[in-house]
């Protein structure tokens, strides 16, 4: 994609700021100076989520916590949302529109709080925003919001969410609800790399499982009265593992042998977590 060089280089490996020369230069050199864009976008966010997010445990569940206020100062972050939002995204083959825009969304879920991270209530003081879903109103859900450019377009987090749910041609790959991250506690944890299409497979294969392993978000077994605690993710989507069987069978690779066993011989009964929305790392509000 040396085409995209013209476009996006100069937020990335050549510099934020070149002078003409030099920039002419980099597009003679383009195949060493710039490469492959694509990959040279994931370089970009791979930095941000290696550097800034870190495990934690925020109101006794633990996750993978993020650092909004050093990611909102941070030159690459703004690189990043800078290069997908030029970026030409035709000819995109399956797992580089997974790779591409699962992180599209977990960049932009984190843009919204970087940009509206104060809540402003008509009466009362401003402070730091708890939630996500303080950011919209009950006419004006965050979800539906616009949320950043994207390949030259206006995008909201639904949109993207909506696409990666019916990405045509491709047909669904329902791990994505385990890797996309509403910038919530009881979201799947922000991986700590960046999704790239030669490894997508597998990096959602890890963060289904991850996921999984959490037992205040994700899922637990109680043997003793029969029941099966699973993420409201599964609840709420839940026809999006019909194409797997249903959702026990869509979790059933991840979870331990004895529990597969035992879910088979009792089918125990689900109930889901209630589902925690304050934010996955301390807002950078300046009230």
């Amino acid at each position: 994609r040396g085409q995209y060089c013209s476009e996006v280089v100069i937020n990335m490996h050549c510099g934020l700021r070149l002078s003409l020369a030099v920039f002419a230069a980099c597009l003679l050199l383009r195949p060493t100076c710039c490469g492959h864009m694509a990959a040279s976008v994931y370089d970009l966010w791979d930095s941000v989520v290696s550097k800034y997010v870190h495990l934690g445990t925020l109101e006794g569940i633990s996750l993978h916590v993020v650092d909004y206020e050093a990611i909102s100062k941070d030159a690459n972050y703004s690189a990043f949302i800078d290069a997908i939002a030029k970026a030409n995204i035709t000819g995109f083959d399956r797992n580089e529109t997974y790779a591409f825009f699962v992180n599209v969304y977990n960049a932009l879920a984190i843009k919204m709080i970087i940009d509206h991270p104060c809540y402003n209530p008509m009466f009362g003081s401003c402070r730091p925003i708890k939630s996500i879903k303080e950011i919209g109103s009950l006419l004006h859900p965050v979800w539906g919001m616009p949320a950043g450019v994207v390949a030259g377009k206006e995008w909201s987090l639904d949109d993207v969410e909506n696409y990666l749910r019916d990405p045509k041609p491709f047909k669904e790959d329902s791990r994505l609800h385990a890797s996309i991250v509403c910038a919530s506690i009881s979201c799947p944890n922000v991986r700590m790399e960046a999704f790239r299409p030669e490894r997508i497979g597998e990096q959602m294969d890890l963060q289904v499982k991850d996921f999984l392993a959490n037992s205040k978000k994700g899922h637990s077994l109680d043997e003793s009265s029969n029941v099966l605690h699973l993420s409201s993710i599964f609840k709420w989507f839940a026809g999006d593992f019909d194409p797997y069987g249903g959702v026990l069978k869509f979790i059933a690779p991840y979870i331990p042998e004895s529990e597969r066993q035992f879910i088979a011989a009792h089918s125990p009964g689900i109930e889901y977590f209630d589902y925690n929305w304050d934010v996955n790392g301390k807002p950078p509000c300046q009230c």
